[in-house]
């Protein structure tokens, strides 16, 4: 049986089953969802090959006996997915031949099963289009500041309380800057930033939401346009502390990982008509020789303070040099918000 993609939203008791290959489930898939790939990654290329060279019916022809070959081992998987769930959703990318025929030959062993109807497309079409009216009632309080001020760690901190928050740079798998992915090993694509964002803003009740001031794009990604005036339209909050403290904030966040240091080097070279060639063999000097405190407070003076701008007048400063007293006064401030009822419009 078909369904629509709202009907996805209203089933209880579901699993999400993406049956394309290993590499288009990795690129971007549904949240949630499990992978049992109808075709491997080098099975899918020689159906495309011999699709292009000899024709659709020559490719079906591949498809099938792949597929037959597999069929016991595709059975047993589906048995096992509906013996834990009521519900099993079928999909591919367009909700076509692959999906379509699956579902049959499940159907045909006693499997019962549901099918995407249109696919990943039409989810994404309709998640696009959904966020913007999801976004009608809700305000956001957004955290502003210069870089290692601690916003990343308030985000994690409310979230751990249970304040519902959008860790945008998270969902992005990107810190924003031109240093934003230096120890950050995972790719997001566009496709499945913005399944991963309408999740998350889908599963929130409140009519304010806690986000981090961010720019139209985060790294490679970019912030669906409703989402993104709607942040703009916020109630903004600067967050400032002392520089030491900030230089410890950078350090944490971006050292842990192996190999940050070729990567924060080849960032540096991003910037070397910035800082210009004094600054900028200065900055490579600290970095080899791994006097990292001092390369850490050298940049955010020299480059991230410079570039800083306050995009909107804040509603509230707040100092974070002590975290826990920046939390209890973020946290009154929101209760404060909501109180107020303000929440549901747009500041000023």
């Amino acid at each position: 049986m078909d369904i629509e993609v709202r009907e996805l939203f209203e089933l209880e008791d579901k699993v999400l089953v993406d049956i394309r290959s290993p590499s288009e489930y990795e690129e971007f898939h549904i949240p949630g969802a499990v992978n049992v790939p109808l075709f491997e990654d080098e099975e899918k290329r020689l159906i495309g090959l011999l699709y292009r060279r000899e024709g659709v019916e020559k490719a079906k022809e591949l498809g099938y006996q792949i597929a037959n070959s597999k069929l016991s081992e595709l059975i047993q998987s589906f048995r096992r997915l509906k013996e834990r769930h009521r519900h099993v959703v079928v999909y591919c990318w367009r909700g076509g031949l692959r999906s379509q025929e699956l579902c049959k030959v499940l159907n045909s062993f006693g499997i019962e099963v549901l099918r995407l109807k249109g696919g990943y497309r039409a989810y994404r079409q309709y998640i696009l289009q959904h966020m913007e009216r999801l976004l009608e009632d809700k305000s956001f309080l957004v955290l502003t500041g210069k870089t290692g001020v601690g916003k990343t760690e308030l985000l994690k901190r409310l979230e751990e309380e249970g304040y519902p928050v959008i860790n945008l740079e998270e969902l992005a798998r990107d810190r924003g800057s031109v240093f934003g992915r230096v120890g950050i090993r995972d790719r997001v694509s566009q496709k499945l930033f913005d399944a991963l964002l309408y999740e998350r803003l889908r599963s929130i009740d409140s009519p304010l939401i806690i986000v981090e001031d961010e720019s139209r794009t985060i790294g490679k990604v970019h912030i669906p346009e409703a989402f993104w005036k709607r942040k703009e339209e916020g109630f903004f909050v600067e967050v400032i502390a002392d520089l030491k403290v900030r230089v410890r904030h950078v350090l944490e966040e971006y050292v842990s990982a192996e190999g940050w240091k070729e990567e924060a080097k080849s960032s540096l070279f991003k910037i070397r008509k910035y800082l210009g060639e004094e600054k900028f063999k200065r900055a490579l000097l600290m970095l080899e020789e791994e006097r990292i405190e001092e390369l850490a407070e050298f940049l955010m003076v020299d480059y991230y303070d410079r570039t800083y701008r306050l995009s909107r007048k804040p509603i509230a400063t707040i100092d974070c040099t002590s975290m826990e007293d920046c939390l209890e006064k973020l946290k009154e401030l929101y209760s404060h918000l909501l109180k107020e009822g303000v929440a549901h419009k747009p500041a000023l």
